[in-house]
C-alpha cells in the first residue's frame, strides 16, 4: 500500500524543492556561483536498452520509443563539463500485442519518471549547435499506466493482486544537442 502512496509523496516532495529553484538561482545571480548555475526545460525522447517485463520478456520488446519532458538544475564546472540535477517525465506506448485486453482501447504506456545526477560533457563548444554526451545515474519509479499519462497501474502480470509499478535505480547515456538561439537561451 505505502509503495505508490510513499513514490508519489516523495515525487511532490521532490517537484517542490525543483520548483524552489528558481528563486534560489535568482537570488545568486549577482554572485559568481549565479553565473555558473543554470536551468534546462526540455522535451526529449527515450528507448529501453535493458529490463524485463516479465520472466520470458524484454521490455524493449514490449514498449515503443517513448516521449518526455525534462526540467534539471545546472552547475557548469568548465567551458566543456556540466552537472545537472534533473527530473524527467516519460512515457512510452506499449506494443500492440503486449497490450492487456482490458486496456487496449485507452492506449496504454510505461511512465518512467527520472530523478537523475548527470555529467553533461560538450564534444564542441562556443558554436551555435553544441553536441553532448550524458552520463548519469538515478532513481526511477515507474508504473505501467492503463492510459498514457497518469492513469492507474494494471495488475502485474505473475500477481494480479499487486499493481505494475515499482521503483530502481540505474543509469543513463544519451547524446543531444543544445541549440543556442540568443545568448541566454538554448534548446
Amino acid at each position: 500500500m505505502c509503495k505508490n502512496n510513499c513514490t508519489r509523496l516523495w515525487m511532490k516532495r521532490w517537484l517542490v524543492t525543483m520548483a524552489a529553484v528558481p528563486v534560489l538561482v535568482s537570488g545568486l545571480a549577482a554572485s559568481d556561483l549565479g553565473k555558473r548555475l543554470s536551468i534546462r526545460f526540455a522535451p526529449g525522447g527515450i528507448m529501453a536498452l535493458g529490463g524485463s517485463y516479465s520472466d520470458t520478456a524484454k521490455l524493449s520488446n514490449v514498449v515503443n520509443l517513448g516521449a518526455g519532458l525534462s526540467l534539471g538544475l545546472r552547475y557548469q564546472m568548465n567551458e566543456d563539463f556540466i552537472l545537472e540535477l534533473g527530473y524527467d517525465f516519460c512515457w512510452l506506448s506499449v506494443k500492440g500485442d503486449s497490450q492487456p485486453f482490458a486496456y487496449k482501447e485507452q492506449n496504454p504506456a510505461l511512465n518512467l519518471q527520472m530523478l537523475t545526477v548527470n555529467g553533461i560533457f560538450f564534444l564542441m563548444s562556443g558554436y551555435s549547435l553544441e553536441p553532448y554526451l550524458t552520463l548519469g545515474a538515478g532513481l526511477y519509479p515507474w508504473e505501467f499506466s492503463q492510459v498514457p499519462l497518469w492513469g492507474s497501474p494494471w495488475p502485474a502480470p505473475a500477481k494480479p493482486e499487486e499493481n505494475f509499478s515499482g521503483r530502481s535505480l540505474g543509469l543513463n547515456i544519451g547524446l543531444g544537442v543544445d541549440a543556442s538561439l540568443f545568448s541566454k537561451f538554448a534548446v
